[in-house]
């Protein structure tokens, strides 16, 4: 491989500068002069890019592995020639793609991979990859911890953010640049979404991770991406023409938008007298009623901080030395805003506040029509996958050996659970409820399994849990089991890779300090404040393991409070992160009490009662609360704390509160209503929330869809346009006999007579004539004989009309409201009075 001068240059000087001496060990450095010249060079990029977690979690091995495979394909991809090397060292060699755990796993992906692309073009070779990777995965929402590539092979399933990462992977196992892009929330529904881009042939095109289509440019998300406010990506050294909107620890964060939306660069400028520096500027969207930060970025010494933004509404959230201000700006209306620092403040008064967040208009910008050729071939790859994935997973449960398992403990269909839910890592989870631990121990086992996330039965091996719980054993009988298991025995703390600490962390302290962390385990937290923060290193999702935290001496603050919890539990201490506000405990005289400085020792708890009324509340939905902290809010977990008839009764740490509640509309516009009150130590304060209300012709949207087919009962196709004409027309896909169909069919039946005498089309669309067995659908046809009913596929027609009016499209029925070809309305789900809407919706 030939690499020029000046990246070698480049990368050396960098490698030095950010490789101190307590950072660059005499194992590093001597491995180091092993190397060639070019294997080198790519070891100091590794290094000097690095996460701080990074350098003490993984071993120079594991590393030497990636920069070896990498050179391997500099020399023998039939596209080495077209990559620029900044290219090739970003997205084809750099080992890290998102916060996944690290495995030597990409000579296994060019394996399986190679004969496949063998003779293909850069996007034949690209379509064919993910192809191959829908064939292994599909989507499942899973916790925010990314499994790695290998174990979402192993689970046959992830989330987007892991299907990316499956891909990229990949992707540049077969030496295509590749890079996971998301954006972090989007502005028109409360989620987020992660996909892939590949470089082909001087050019970034972008696709659906395990979504095979047959061309580049093409997604479900294509609508959604233009209506996006950022668009994020990921590179380790700088690229022409790319916008850097800030670092996460050495990570460059590249902002892709423009790519896909109608946007503009927008700038704050912070003043007092003077422009204000070093101000981190949080710029917020309102997404599952919290504000979320799509960027942070600091302020230069013209107190400017700007990036570029869709045409929406952005919350501005500007803090320094713990005292922020805020504002609220529509980009569509402004390319820039001021604000004056001297009214800054380190809390807000107690006060009500509405306000509206406006979400940027409907665009068909990325529209990538295919044609009937094209459709037949996405249909056929898309059946082929779904298949040879179900046959593919097929094989990870092993039902004879499950069972005969299982049926050693008292519960079995609880075994018999887990190890189904261990997916392609049966035999790791098998092998741990197979060992004896000693008399009384069995029960335990499985206590221990299910203090887990369910996420962890995929990856987790039999070696890291019977270290955990054979280390645990001993601490038993001093606390009772609802303590012992989660606090003690459990091998988890946040979110961290799950390692074998405890025989480790035990040899490092004498016995005089393990008592003395017992006696007081603030001294604990002592020692553990030590570990500084990775000088430029830390990042914000990746923490540390304990042993990786030991080894570099590097840890942020989540980091610091996984090693804390880990100490604890090994002497026997019970101790957790909180899962409400992120704060380190243990366990005392019967509660748990915050360690460290986070910590308000004497001023006790406040209770919090809110008062809901009749509505349905849905945290991190139609509601949400922060807790103001050295200037910024943070949201609290709260998702398993259920209402009761209206109420809400929350213990709390004494601070300053914000809770937003938000009404969003069909069109992504969200009304608001923002709380902020405080809590004293010893107070229980009642505080009366409501969702703003909002008016009918805030409820219609206005988008275009293509126009599909439906069938007859005869199976003569016919298309919407020759269905609905100029009409306007309610249609509504039905899963007969599910609850949430009943309630709507049911609801036709009562609005017969209205709907009678409405000027519109209704039309029931059904996948199957086994519908039409159906009682309460045989009444609904009865009540309203006009109604049309109509036979469609379901995967092709409804998911492409709920994901165009942006709504869920596992979510049956789906109901959409049509105007002239035009969607002014949709629903998925049952929700009350649903009909009754759409007819005051039509009657408008």
């Amino acid at each position: 491989m030939l690499l020029s001068k000046t990246l070698r240059n480049a990368i050396h000087d960098r490698f030095i500068e950010n490789m101190p001496p307590r950072l660059l060990n005499r194992e590093i450095q001597g491995r180091l002069q092993e190397c060639n010249e070019d294997v080198r060079t790519m070891m100091e990029f590794f290094y000097s890019t690095m996460p701080a977690s990074d350098i003490g979690d993984y071993d120079f091995s594991l590393y030497l592995k990636f920069a070896e495979f990498g050179l391997f394909l500099a020399d023998n991809s039939p596209w080495n020639k077209q990559i620029p090397e900044e290219i090739f060292f970003n997205f084809v060699l750099h080992y890290r793609i998102n916060n996944e755990g690290i495995e030597d796993c990409r000579p296994f992906f060019y394996g399986a991979l190679k004969e496949r692309i063998s003779g293909k073009s850069m996007k034949e070779a690209a379509l064919e990859v993910n192809i191959w990777c829908a064939e292994h995965v599909t989507y499942q929402a899973t916790d925010q911890r990314t499994a790695s590539p290998l174990t979402a092979l192993r689970s046959s399933y992830g989330r987007c953010g892991e299907e990316s990462t499956l891909v990229v992977t990949a992707m540049r196992s077969v030496g295509i640049p590749a890079r996971q892009v998301y954006t972090p929330r989007w502005a028109h529904c409360d989620d987020n979404h992660a996909w892939v881009e590949v470089w082909c042939d001087g050019d970034w095109y972008y696709l659906g991770a395990c979504e095979p289509e047959p061309v580049l440019n093409r997604g479900w998300f294509n609508n959604a991406s233009a209506r996006a406010m950022l668009v994020d990506g990921k590179a380790f050294l700088p690229v022409e023409g790319e916008e850097v909107i800030a670092q996460n620890g050495q990570t460059l964060i590249l902002n892709e938008l423009s790519r896909y939306a109608d946007s503009r660069r927008f700038t704050v400028t912070l003043k007092d007298s003077q422009p204000v520096s070093d101000v981190t500027v949080h710029f917020e969207m309102l997404n599952g009623s919290e504000f979320f930060p799509l960027a942070s970025i600091t302020t230069d010494e013209a107190g400017r901080a700007g990036l570029t933004l869709g045409l929406g509404s952005i919350h501005i959230h500007a803090v320094k030395d713990s005292r922020f201000v805020e504002a609220l700006v529509h980009t569509g209306d402004t390319d820039s805003f001021t604000l004056d620092f001297s009214k800054a403040k380190p809390y807000e008064p107690e006060h009500q506040e509405d306000f509206n967040f406006i979400a940027p208009k409907d665009s068909t910008r990325n529209s990538m029509p295919l044609s009937e050729e094209q459709k037949e071939l996405r249909s056929r790859v898309l059946r082929g996958a779904d298949c040879k994935r179900k046959a593919y997973a097929k094989g990870f449960y092993q039902q004879e050996e499950a069972e005969k398992l299982a049926a050693e403990f008292s519960r079995p269909q609880d075994a018999l659970r887990i190890l189904k839910e261990a997916e392609g890592n049966f035999r790791e989870i098998a092998d741990f409820l197979a060992m004896d631990f000693g008399a009384g121990s069995k029960e335990l086992q499985l206590r221990m399994l299910e203090a887990l996330p369910k996420k962890d039965y995929r990856d987790v091996q039999c070696s890291v849990l019977a270290e955990h719980f054979g280390s645990g054993l001993e601490y038993q009988k001093d606390y009772p089991l609802d303590i012992f298991v989660p606090y003690i025995l459990s091998p988890r703390a946040y979110f961290e890779q799950l390692t074998p600490y405890r025989r480790l962390l035990s040899s490092v302290f004498d016995e005089q300090t393990k008592e003395d962390f017992r006696t007081l385990p603030q001294r604990a937290w002592a020692y553990v404040s030590k570990f500084e923060s990775g000088s430029g290193r830390d990042h914000e999702r990746l923490f540390g393991t304990p042993e990786g935290i030991l080894r570099s001496g590097l840890a942020g603050a989540m980091g610091q409070k996984v090693l804390f919890v880990a100490i604890c539990r090994t002497l026997g201490i019970p101790a957790r992160i909180d899962p409400v506000d992120l704060t380190a405990q243990y366990y005392e005289d019967g509660s748990f009490r915050i360690v460290g400085d986070c910590s308000d020792k004497g001023k006790g708890h406040a209770g919090l009662i809110l008062m809901g009324g009749a509505e349905k509340w849905f945290y991190l939905n139609n509601w949400a609360i922060a807790v103001l902290k050295d200037g910024s809010y943070q949201t609290l977990e709260l998702a398993d704390y259920p209402w009761n008839d209206g109420k809400l009764e929350l213990s709390l740490q004494p601070g300053s509160y914000r809770l937003i509640t938000s009404n969003r509309t069909p069109n992504g516009n969200q009304f608001a209503r923002k709380y902020v009150f405080q809590l004293e130590a010893g107070e229980t304060k009642t505080l009366v929330i409501s969702l703003r209300e909002v008016e009918i012709s805030d409820l219609v949207t206005d988008i275009s869809y293509a126009p599909f087919e439906l069938y007859d009962e005869n199976h003569v196709a016919i298309s919407t346009e020759a269905v609905c004409g100029d009409r306007d027309a309610v249609l509504v896909w039905l899963e007969e006999g599910h609850e949430p169909t009943e309630h709507v069919l049911n609801e036709f039946i009562q609005a017969q007579d209205v709907l009678g005498k409405a000027d519109c089309e209704i039309i029931f669309i059904i996948r199957d004539q086994q519908a039409l067995d159906n009682e309460t659908f045989k009444k609904a046809c009865m009540a309203i004989p006009r109604a049309k009913v109509y036979y469609s596929d379901f995967s092709d027609t409804a998911v492409t009309i709920a994901r165009r009016m942006y709504v869920d499209p596992d979510n049956l029925p789906l109901t959409v409201v049509s105007r002239g070809g035009r969607g002014i309305y949709a629903c998925s789900g049952y929700n009350v009075g649903i009909v009754g809407l759409m007819i005051k919706i039509i009657n408008l």
